[in-house]
């Protein structure tokens, strides 16, 4: 499943959709005005990464590990 963050051009709303892929231009409607005239906002990819000594780049995330999908993101 793919989160898109969109910001519509007609009234301003920021919203988000969610899609299981790519987004089509079908799913970048409004919901505050109904308004296809919107523009996909972009993110700096966040992680939880831990800085101390004992961990390993090469081990990866414990989240990643369990198969969580969740790290990073508020």
């Amino acid at each position: 499943m793919a989160t898109y963050d969109l910001v519509c051009l007609q009234c301003g709303n920021d919203f988000e959709v969610f899609v299981p892929g790519f987004i089509k231009d079908e799913d970048r409607q409004c919901p505050a005005c109904g308004s296809f005239k919107t523009r996909q906002k972009y993110s700096a990819f966040l992680t939880n990464a831990s800085t101390s000594s004992n961990s390993s780049s090469s081990a990866g995330c414990a989240d990643c590990a369990q198969g969580s999908s969740g790290g990073g993101f508020t």
